[in-house]
């Protein structure tokens, strides 16, 4: 369990300070606008992460503390979504998996 609240706050302290290299970038930005007084440049939008990073077997097992037969029992089960590349290999949405640890985290926090 600590594993997983280990993860969660890296995972945030990571995207604060993107978002934080972001905020920097844009304030960067206004001076610049303010500075020249060039009202035509215009400032990008920071592009949202739609995508989803994929991870593989060993990358949710590590995550999720669990083997190999307890794996293919969450997905056979369709706990997790297994989402097949070819033949051979198979990836899982990282948004899926720490949705999943959500769910865990709330159900045992109601019993």
């Amino acid at each position: 369990m600590e594993t997983v609240v280990k993860l969660a706050i890296e995972r945030m302290s990571e995207e604060i300070e993107k978002l934080k290299a972001q905020v920097n970038e844009q304030q960067r930005r206004i001076a610049l606008l303010e500075k020249t007084g060039n009202r035509t440049l215009l400032i990008e939008p920071i592009p949202s992460k739609k995508e989803d990073e994929l991870l593989n077997n060993q990358q949710v097992k590590r995550i999720l503390n669990i083997g190999k037969n307890s794996l293919i029992k969450l997905v056979r089960d369709g706990v997790l979504v297994a989402i097949r590349m070819n033949e051979r290999t198979v990836r899982f949405s990282r948004a899926a998996i720490m949705e999943y640890i959500e769910r865990k985290q709330s159900f045992k926090g109601i019993s």
